[in-house]
């Protein structure tokens, strides 16, 4: 009975495939043909509704839809970045301006949950609880302010046991998601190799596992698995939450799954499905009023008055830079340099006249007071009116009997005066810096008497031959077989340079023409010829300096004499020695001193 009523089943099903093939066409194309046809008009009347339904239903839609749309912006933004820049630019103010404030709030709040974590008493007993148990501090702080927060979740191919995708809580943690995806199939793997199969005949699979610091949540599928690790306790909710996640992977990506071949690529838009398993739920605290961040707001006042101060003190040495550089402006002084660390610590690098003002004076003057005061002072011969003008004066008391005068920047002498004492007042003057003619005007300057009756330009004569006589004292003093004029012989050539100039403007005042005789010396250590040739060599050398100087060559004669054979001074004759040649323009006959 039973063998012919399964007989009449089978023959009514095949009937009825024939009546559906008659009605329907071969496999249904009858019904397919008239879809196709109006496919596009049933689709755009219910697919805003359907979307919704779905999104409402699962939130799928989402999930599916924002990679697609990540590709599509990264593709526009590559390909059309004018456009893009274009249309956001309205809004890139208020954008940028809520930025910032929501960075300065997020800032102010996340340093003052740092310092309350770190100086109060709760965060350094969080820290000694968190070395004693061997684990860091940031996951001690997590599981004592989380009831559970899911840290990690991966999602791994079921039969090949390789990594598909992984997502983090805390985007920068790093962990070798491969290798533990590894250890978690290989673990599966002994337990349902070792133990007994369920009532359904299926091998056990894990679902939990403890350790010290996590709870690994596993939930298996028929293609991938997905696990979760759990800091804290773990809700069911989160198990569901797995669970949905790992049908709707199986669901997106069925195919992919099931002809996996070791590439992940396709897997990789599975990552907002993953992070959708990110779950956390804080520890409700106790009730209290809303605490104001103290600490952080008296860093923040300290730094600012930090800064402030160091801005005072940047203004007030500053101000005492620019007090001090009018020094500058005294005459007789020149700044080298200056450096102001503070009100009590200065360090003054000048050039200073012995007739200028002192510096302590000047400070005293201008009511400057530094504790501190590192001063390097060096002497020069300084050519300012006023610094002339003192010296002029303190000759001057030694002749009582003549009147002085300024007159644009130079001194006009008047009176009746010896013509002994002219000479020496003019001598001292000229050794004070003075030039007859330049800034020095005697025309004034008369004998006393008709016994005395020598005219200005007898004293004149004298000075001449003072001068010839100090030029022919110079010397210079090279060391054994050198040649070379060092930078100390450079202030001696100077000072014969300043007087072959005074004798020459006296010179056009006396009628005479004037030549330098140039003369170099060697002594007898070497052969005669060498050191005739090394004793030119240190009379032309010494000739083009005075030429650099402003000497010209037309007025001086260069000569070597070779080694000097005198006793007791051939061992030392290594010097270049100056002669001076005159001649009154009326005369034919040559002089010299």
């Amino acid at each position: 009975m039973s063998k012919s009523s399964d007989t009449e089943q089978v023959e009514s099903e095949q009937q009825l495939e024939q009546l559906r093939s008659l009605i329907l066409g071969k496999n249904s194309h009858v019904v397919t043909d008239a879809i196709q046809k109006e496919a596009r008009t049933i689709v755009g009347e219910v697919f805003t509704e359907a979307l919704h339904d779905r999104q409402k239903k699962d939130g799928s839609v989402n999930k599916v839809l924002l990679p697609i749309v990540e590709d599509v912006v990264e593709d526009s933004v590559a390909h059309n970045s004018d456009r893009l820049v274009n249309s956001l630019y309205p809004l890139m103010g208020s954008l940028v301006r809520k930025s910032v404030t929501a960075f300065l709030t997020d800032f102010m709040e996340k340093t003052n949950q740092l310092i309350d974590s770190s100086l109060t008493l709760k965060g350094l007993t969080w820290r000694i609880k968190a070395w004693q148990a061997g684990v860091k501090f940031s996951q001690y702080v997590a599981s004592q302010t989380f009831v559970y927060r899911v840290e990690h979740v991966f999602l791994i191919h079921r039969e090949t046991g390789l990594l598909l995708n992984s997502v983090n809580f805390n985007s920068t943690a790093k962990s070798d998601a491969d290798l533990i995806s590894s250890m978690l199939t290989a673990i599966n793997d002994f337990v349902g190799d070792s133990f007994l199969d369920n009532e359904d005949g299926l091998k056990e699979q894990l679902e939990t596992v403890t350790t010290d610091n996590f709870t690994l949540l596993i939930k298996p599928g028929p293609n991938a698995l997905v696990v979760a690790a759990v800091t804290g306790k773990p809700p069911q909710k989160v198990s569901d939450k797995l669970q949905i996640i790992l049908e709707s992977i199986h669901s997106l990506y069925a195919n992919d799954l099931m002809q996996f071949n070791g590439d992940n690529e396709a897997f990789v838009t599975a990552e907002n499905l993953l992070r959708d398993c990110l779950l956390a739920e804080q520890k409700t605290p106790e009730p209290k009023n809303k605490k104001t961040p103290w600490f952080a707001w008296l860093a923040v006042l300290a730094f600012m008055i930090l800064i402030g101060f160091q801005a005072v003190k940047w203004w007030e040495n500053q101000a005492l830079t620019d007090k001090l550089m009018t020094l500058d402006h005294e005459s007789g002084v020149v700044i080298n340099h200056i450096d102001v660390q503070s009100n009590n610590k200065v360090k003054l690098d000048i050039l200073r006249d012995p007739d200028a003002i002192l510096v302590s004076e000047w400070l005293e003057e201008n009511s400057l007071t530094i504790e501190q005061l590192s001063l390097t002072e060096r002497l020069y011969h300084s050519l300012d009116s006023d610094i002339l003008n003192i010296r002029a004066q303190r000759v001057l008391l030694e002749y009582p009997e003549l009147n002085m005068m300024w007159n644009k920047e130079r001194l006009y002498l008047s009176g009746t005066l010896a013509v002994l004492k002219s000479e020496k007042l003019v001598t001292a003057l000229m050794a004070a810096g003075f030039t007859l003619e330049r800034n020095l005007i005697i025309e004034d300057v008369k004998p006393p008497s008709a016994n005395e009756a020598i005219s200005t330009k007898a004293i004149k004569a004298q000075i001449f031959k003072d001068l010839v006589g100090r030029i022919t004292t110079i010397q210079l003093d090279f060391p054994v077989a050198s040649a070379d004029v060092t930078p100390n012989m450079h202030s001696t050539l100077q000072q014969l340079y300043q007087y072959f100039h005074q004798l020459n403007q006296l010179a056009d005042e006396l009628d005479l023409n004037v030549g330098l005789v140039v003369i170099g010396c060697s002594d007898n250590s070497g052969s005669i010829a060498k050191n005739t040739l090394l004793s030119r060599q240190r009379g032309e050398n010494t000739g083009n300096a005075l030429n650099l100087l402003g000497l010209s060559k037309e007025q001086m004669y260069v000569t070597g004499l070779g080694q000097i054979d005198i006793m007791n001074v051939k061992n030392n004759a290594r010097k270049v020695l100056f002669n001076v040649l005159y001649v009154s323009s009326g005369e034919k006959t040559n002089k010299k001193m």
